[in-house]
């Protein structure tokens, strides 16, 4: 809220400087905006369209580099920033305050929240010809809206709800609260209204692709019904919560219409796929392989490693026999850690000898490679197919928002939790998980206990989600902080090498390590928001 004020009073700053002070005195600057792009003689809505785009500018973006995602994967048990002191260090050690939290996205999302209504409240003057294209449009900006809301309302729990209020310089601030249930009351009423306004997946041309469709918010509702149903926010295990959060993902599947992509490798890098749900399509460029990718190599294809996966989420991948590493008959080696090995862990992790820029990694004690990396190990997923490449090119990465996978997970995980005896459905949906992952054989066992399969959904949404922006806020909404992050020793792998052979020791400590407060359950409220409202009240604990 305050930088949309800001943006205001430097708007104005800046038209003064170039001798606008006229228009200033006859009109507020953001007034002369709004009639410019609202206007009653575009029958094709130009500018109200590209409104409305950058109102999707504010949709979650995990590709920031030293931002969301580097902060939430550090802040969890699969993954360590190389560069351990600054604001990842902080954030990982829950060191953050109200004056000082590396993950304050309240004034950006309430900016979005903001624009929204703006668009909501202006757009019925625009006379767009096209029938049925204006409630579209108003469709996609209260998708929008909610989806704004839930990132809100995972970080902070209940937040002010604003309705169609427009923010403005002069009116009044003083919010109090809504409570978790209200918020998620909210998102879903606000999904169940423009679900079938929205365009349909089996329709919506190439040019429209990254917009949101029926599935979006159909998505949107069941991902936050799980998490209205989880541990955290359903202290008495009401399980009609869960049954609520199963149908929502089963609406969903029931359409008949997505399905997982056949190559999951290449779906990160694939702009359009029955898989993808809705996605932030980064722009074209090798900027992911060189924050990622390995050191040892030159010029434009020199990689700064930042993400280093831990031994402890490679550990969590099968074998490609479906069997954990632990269990008997898996026919895991620990001299051979990456034979056998379930295929998404190649498709997820960079470790030693696997092809990259056509040549070996080198991530043994003296290798080429070794130095960049805390763990042993780089982050893979999301890169292009450079394993026989000798440079990076640009490249179509996608941040994934929904796919049909997580679908499946969240289906899988309430249907478990709202039933004493898991039921066939719950198999079925981890299976077509395992079946594209390359597993075989890619079929449970039946007749597992609730716990027993809580286990294998909970690690299966692990290695299937990994680097998604999932981990950080799972750990949190099942109630395991303290579990994972105070009693998990984080590992890497050491790696030596012997003339040609290799020995490894899967005991190397990580120097940065999480620790844990059951404060960080939620987000502190920003200082400057408690100082602007006398009635929003802060969270627990800060």
């Amino acid at each position: 809220m305050r930088t949309a004020q800001s943006n205001i009073w430097l708007l104005a700053l800046i038209c003064t400087m170039v001798s606008c002070k006229k228009a200033i005195e006859d009109y507020p600057q953001e007034r002369l905006e709004e009639e410019e792009i609202f206007d009653p003689r575009d029958s094709v809505g130009t500018n109200s369209r590209q409104f409305l785009m950058n109102v999707y500018a504010y949709l979650p973006n995990h590709f920031t580099g030293v931002g969301e995602n580097a902060l939430q994967d550090a802040a969890t048990d699969d993954a360590v920033y190389r560069y351990p002191a600054g604001t990842v260090e902080t954030f990982v050690n829950g060191r953050w305050t109200s004056w000082n939290m590396p993950d304050d996205v309240w004034s950006r999302y309430y900016v979005g929240i903001r624009r929204a209504n703006l668009f909501l409240s202006k757009v019925d003057i625009v006379p767009l010809k096209t029938a049925g294209q204006k409630d579209q449009w108003k469709a996609e900006a209260r998708f929008c809206r909610a989806l704004f809301y839930f990132e809100l309302v995972r970080r902070w729990g209940g937040v002010p709800l604003l309705g169609n209020e427009v923010l403005t310089l002069e009116g009044n601030v003083d919010f109090t609260r809504n409570t978790f249930d209200q918020c998620i009351q909210y998102i879903v009423s606000e999904c169940d209204a423009v679900k079938d306004v929205l365009l349909r997946e089996n329709v919506i041309a190439d040019g429209d692709w990254g917009r949101v469709t029926r599935t979006g918010a159909l998505a949107l509702k069941a991902r936050a019904l799980l998490y209205a149903a989880s541990p955290l926010n359903n202290a008495g295990n009401d399980v009609t919560k869960w049954q609520a959060a199963a149908q929502a993902a089963k609406d969903i599947i029931d359409l008949n219409y997505h399905a997982l992509a056949t190559n999951f490798s290449t779906l990160f890098t694939t702009r359009r796929d029955k898989e993808i749900i809705l996605n932030y399509q980064a722009n074209t460029s090798s900027t992911l392989e060189t924050n990622y990718g390995p050191i040892g190599y030159s010029g434009a294809s020199a990689g700064s490693g930042l993400m280093n996966p831990t031994q402890n989420l490679v550990e969590a991948f099968p074998m490609k026999n479906g069997k954990a590493i632990t269990e008997s008959g898996s026919g895991y080696d620990p001299q051979a850690p990456y034979t056998n090995r379930d295929p998404r862990l190649a498709a997820t992790v960079l470790y030693n000898t696997l092809g990259w820029l056509n040549r070996p990694v080198e991530l043994y004690d003296g290798g080429r490679d070794y130095a960049g990396t805390q763990t042993g190990y780089y982050m893979r997923k999301f890169l292009g197919a450079f394993t026989t490449s000798t440079a990076y090119a640009a490249t179509n990465h996608n941040a994934m928002i929904f796919r049909y996978a997580e679908v499946l997970l969240n289906y899988a995980e309430a249907l478990c939790e709202a039933n004493t005896l898991v039921p066939e459905e719950a198999y079925k949906a981890l299976e077509l998980i395992r079946q594209r992952a390359g597993l075989s054989p890619y079929t449970i066992t039946r007749g597992l206990s609730q716990a027993a399969f809580r286990t294998l959904v909970r690690n299966e949404r692990r290695v299937e989600l990994a680097f998604e922006g999932h981990r950080f806020w799972d750990i949190r909404r099942w109630k395991i902080g303290a579990e994972v992050l105070n009693k998990t020793l984080l590992r890497g792998v050491a790696v030596t090498k012997t003339g040609t052979t290799y020995t490894y020791d899967a005991q190397r400590p990580v120097l940065t390590t999480s620790t844990w407060e059951d404060k960080l359950y939620r987000y502190p409220i920003p200082v400057a928001e408690i100082e602007k409202s006398k009635l929003l009240l802060q969270n627990t604990g800060w």
